[in-house]
């Protein structure tokens, strides 16, 4: 009864509330999304600044040489 009338799931071993496991697996996904865009960005910065990369000059820009 309870299952087709409401969106309610069955969980077999589980007698309370279902964990929250998935918004920690969430959250270390994100984690190592960002620590990788970091690196890549780091990365980009060194090669570029070491000459291995080259930057295409646009006259009308201003650019910045500093870096956080």
């Amino acid at each position: 009864f309870v299952e087709s009338s409401f969106p309610f799931n069955f969980s077999l071993y589980c007698t309370q509330i279902q964990d929250h496991d998935y918004i920690c697996e969430l959250s270390d996904c994100l984690s190592r999304i960002n620590s990788t865009c970091i690196d890549l960005c780091v990365d980009i910065w060194l090669y570029i600044s070491n000459n291995l990369l080259k930057l295409k000059m646009v006259k009308t820009e201003i650019g910045s040489s500093t870096m956080p």
